[in-house]
């Protein structure tokens, strides 16, 4: 083990050193400097076999959709392999393996699914995998024992995975530990598979590119694993990038770079992404791309984080700041304890004598017209004497198809003296634009800092019929118009 590690040392300080045309020879000397089990470098031209670089032994071969040549994640790293959903290259290795080490640049994983990435012998039983699971993180499968490390891999943008299983099971991005759990080793061996579900231990496919993958029937060691990523020459970074400035809707984030090492010519870019209230489930905001970011109605309650970017001589590398707290002013939690239904693939009438209509046309879709004067959400004439314009129930709500609950709500049994304040409650999973607001034909003003609301004031109110119109635009797709027909009386 210790001529190994001299070996890596050498290699990598020569690497420095090396034209750019003897970079690749430097990390293909680091890696087989630590006598990998099996080494696809994965730069073969034609055919269906993957030269297996290590012994000459474990051969892989590819089948389905499966590109050749692909680009590399760094200068001097030949080609690289693309993968649809069904491509997978494959080899047989029968010993047991304690690192993983593989170059992923994965497509953007759909909210709610999962993508397998690479699997050795059966994760179920005394082997294991690595994919993109649970609100896409990445996750390791280890004897039937699945570990959530709360990792997010960056997608669209290549990233150096390694894997080892010792005392711990540890995981590196670019040379970096990650992540350590308590989990015992896997013993077995057998098919290594790169792409498809991870032998079974995903409900998703991999999809993307793949390059440079080596097994190892130790675990590597950090000086190990750090000196196989600078042989890459890509800039490394040791401190992530971060995000000042208040969080409330309207202020303005600015990102703050994080710390690069072999980055002295680089350029940097950005990406922010929106995430959910705890961090996960996060999505790029289209045209965020600058250093400033101006915090939207769309943030409220939620979080936000940033992707940097450096690009050097040989490449690009990429990290993900940590997620900001919960932007502001973040309504509190619904003081009705009854829960939402979930709304209904078509939308059904309420309980009691209201009618519902539904209509569709060319340029609008799914036009509810609802008329409530039944008992649940019902707006009626109170028994009540005063005189006074009253709203019986405490809330108005509507099922919008697709996209979540339309609540109307005021003080109950009272006269209208304070503003009916209109809401749209979102369905889970499901991301809005903008939701606007017209009274009888005229617009409504949005409540300020307030997600999807405006408010009726009672002096626009007058005994009779109203229409309460609700215009909502989804991030993708057409608007969809909801007309409420509002019922008021005078006692």
């Amino acid at each position: 083990m210790k001529k190994n590690r001299l070996a890596v040392a050498i290699a990598a300080a020569g690497a420095l050193a090396l034209p750019a045309s003897a970079q690749a020879a430097a990390y293909q000397d680091a890696v087989l400097a630590t006598s990998p089990l099996t080494y696809l470098r994965l730069d073969d031209p034609v055919g269906s076999t993957i030269a297996d670089d290590a012994t000459d032994q474990a051969d892989g071969t590819y089948a389905g959709a499966v590109t050749l040549g692909a680009v590399a994640p760094f200068a001097e790293a030949g080609t690289a392999v693309a993968l649809a959903a069904n491509g997978t290259v494959a080899g047989e290795v029968d010993a047991a393996s304690r690192t993983l080490e593989l170059w992923v640049n994965p497509n953007r994983v759909p909210r709610g699914a999962q993508a397998g990435i690479v699997a050795h012998g059966i994760p179920a039983l005394d082997g294991w995998a690595l994919g993109i699971g649970a609100k896409r993180k990445l996750a390791i499968v280890t004897g039937g024992v699945t570990l959530q490390t709360k990792i997010t891999l960056a997608s669209n943008a290549w990233t150096l995975v390694t894997v080892t299983w010792s005392d711990k099971v540890r995981v590196y991005l670019n040379g970096v530990l990650k992540k350590s759990f308590n989990g015992g080793p896997a013993s077995g061996g057998g098919a290594f598979v790169l792409g498809a579900n991870g032998a079974g231990a995903f409900t998703g496919s991999f999809s993307g590119k793949l390059d440079e993958a080596a097994l190892y029937a130790n675990a590597l060691s950090a000086a190990d694993i750090k000196a196989h990523f600078d042989a890459s020459q890509l800039a490394g970074n040791t401190t992530l990038p971060s995000i000042t400035g208040t969080l409330a809707v309207g202020e303005t984030l600015t990102v703050q770079p994080g710390v690069w090492t072999n980055a002295a010519t680089a350029t940097r870019s950005y990406q922010w992404q929106r995430c959910d209230e705890n961090g996960d489930e996060c999505d790029d905001i289209d045209g965020a791309i600058g250093t400033t970011q101006v915090l939207a109605a769309e943030d409220d309650c939620m979080t936000v984080q940033v992707v940097e970017t450096v690009t050097n001589a040989a490449g690009a590398s990429t990290v993900i700041s940590d997620p900001t707290g919960k932007v502001g002013p973040c309504l509190p939690p619904d003081p009705d304890p009854t829960p939402d239904p979930t709304p209904d693939p078509t939308p059904t009438p309420d309980t009691g004598t209201g009618t519902t209509t539904v209509m569709n046309t060319t340029t609008v879709t799914n036009i509810e017209t609802v008329t409530n004067t039944g008992s649940n959400g019902q707006v009626a004439q109170s028994s009540a004497s005063g005189g006074c314009l009253r709203l019986m129930a405490g809330r108005l709500r509507t099922k919008l198809r697709r996209y979540g609950v339309l609540r109307l709500r005021a003080t109950k049994n009272t006269c209208l003296s304070a503003p009916i304040t209109a809401k749209v409650k979102v369905r889970k999973g499901t991301t809005l634009k903008s939701v606007r607001y017209k009274l009888d034909g005229k617009r409504l003003k949005r409540i300020k800092r307030v997600k999807f609301a405006a408010r009726l004031k009672p002096a626009k109110l007058t005994a009779g019929t109203h229409t309460l119109t609700v215009l909502v635009t989804p991030r993708a797709g057409k608007a969809s118009t909801f007309k409420v027909r509002l019922r008021l009386a005078v006692s």
